[in-house]
């Protein structure tokens, strides 16, 4: 039998795989589950098939063939091959597509057609655990959570719920609702696991690096968020959430740089023009940052989470009068989530209306279920009204309960001229930042 040549991947005529013409060093069990990829591809090759073809009657458990499909993966990395999952099917081996070496390019369309491969049921409760976490609520968020674990004890297989849920506990540590080094564990746990079974599930990096952020591990985070953009480098969400640890370090320009390129990606993913918006205003580019609020406002008309948004940015950047009219209509709706009142008493503090503001704010922190990550935003319009000392305590009540969101807090421009000058803010900033930052 001669090799069956794909591209540098061969059979030799005793079925040995072959890379260049040179033995790869697998074990055993690995070199005939490649082999049997190789000689079916491009079709998928089911689990039965590897039971039947590479353990020859022996019990494989899904485990099992989980590690030798991770071992597979690693050696073909280098050279640019992909193994594609095929939920509830088997596996499928492709070719690289810009010859071998070449680094794969992970799209929006790949992460989403690796979610879609699940059964009707699977793909509803996955969908509807992430439009949950959107929504940024307490109830919200732990419901989204309980869905996503219940799905991954029911179908472990389906690795993008382990994503989901990555990401769902890093928007629960920003919060202050969890617990942080504990979920960030777990966290890391979960991603660990989906890998062990899937290593190229699209986000799995990039949520790896998402969760150190929240830890304040930065540098950790960089190392993943450089990782996932070797192989997402033009995937909307993997750049977002690089984008996002950009801010958190203090490279404002480098983040709208990625946010850029990711809505030519994306161009109506309304998180990735709420960051560009942030991140202009962060970069000292304050009408550019007013209008990508403007377009995400004229783009999703009637939600409000961007209505409040783009208030909030029109009045940290050209506060006028009139605004405080919109901010309070806020208010007005039934179940008003927390956000409603950060807001509108920014708006108020803006507009230098002191006492209305004051008002909204004590009633916030005194009557209602706030977190500590929800309470770091009305740091904001106390720094406005020169009440530095309060603003203080409800960064350092954040810091004391390891709020992830607080790195983003501390790098609003409101707190830019303060910060530095306070005793507290130094050691605010020193302790997220590390003492380079203070």
């Amino acid at each position: 039998m001669s090799p069956m040549s794909a591209d540098a991947l061969s059979l030799d005529e005793h079925g040995f795989p072959l890379l260049d013409g040179q033995p790869l060093k697998l074990p055993p069990k690995e070199r005939a589950v490649l082999a049997l990829l190789l000689r079916r591809q491009p079709a998928v090759v089911s689990k039965d098939d590897f039971a039947q073809a590479v353990w020859r009657g022996t019990v494989m458990s899904d485990e099992s063939l989980a590690r030798s499909i991770s071992r597979v993966r690693r050696a073909l990395a280098g050279p640019g091959w992909q193994l594609e999952s095929v939920y509830g099917i088997g596996y499928r081996l492709h070719p690289p597509a810009a010859g071998p070496g070449a680094p794969v390019a992970e799209g929006g369309a790949t992460r989403w057609t690796s979610v879609a491969l699940a059964a009707p049921g699977v793909l509803d409760t996955y969908l509807h655990a992430r439009q949950l976490v959107q929504q940024r609520t307490p109830e919200a968020m732990d419901r989204a959570i309980a869905l996503l674990r219940a799905l991954l004890r029911e179908h472990p297989d389906y690795t993008p719920a382990a994503v989901a849920l990555a990401e769902a506990l890093t928007a629960a540590v920003g919060w202050g609702q969890l617990d942080t080094p504990a979920v960030v564990q777990d966290g890391l746990s979960v991603l660990d696991a989906a890998a062990a079974r899937d290593a190229l599930t699209p986000g799995l990096d990039a949520a790896h690096g998402a969760l150190l952020d929240m830890a304040w591990r930065f540098d950790e985070a960089a190392r993943a968020h450089a990782q996932a953009l070797r192989s997402g480098a033009n995937d909307p969400d993997t750049l977002m959430l690089h984008a996002r640890h950009l801010l958190y370090t203090g490279q404002a320009e480098a983040a709208v740089a990625r946010l850029r390129h990711a809505l030519t990606l994306a161009p109506h993913h309304l998180m990735l023009r709420m960051h560009l918006s942030r991140a202009l205003v962060q970069a000292g580019q304050g009408e550019a940052g007013l209008a990508e609020a403007d377009a995400a406002l004229a783009d999703h008309p009637g939600q409000l989470v961007i209505v409040a948004f783009a208030l909030a940015i029109r009045a940290m950047v050209a506060p006028e009068p009139d605004l405080a009219a919109p901010a309070w209509r806020l208010t007005e709706g039934r179940d008003t989530p927390p956000f409603v009142w950060t807001v509108l008493s920014f708006v108020l503090a803006r507009l230098q209306q002191r006492e209305p503001a004051l008002d909204v704010i004590d009633a916030s922190l005194l009557c209602s279920r706030t977190t500590p990550g929800e309470a770091t935003l009305y740091a904001a319009p106390l720094a406005c009204l020169g009440e530095f000392d309060r603003a203080a305590a409800l960064l350092r009540r954040a810091l004391d309960e390891r709020c992830g969101m607080l790195a983003m807090v501390l790098r609003d421009p409101v707190h830019a001229d303060w910060l530095r000058g306070h005793p507290e803010g130094r050691r605010l900033l020193a302790a997220v930042f590390g003492p380079a930052g203070a």
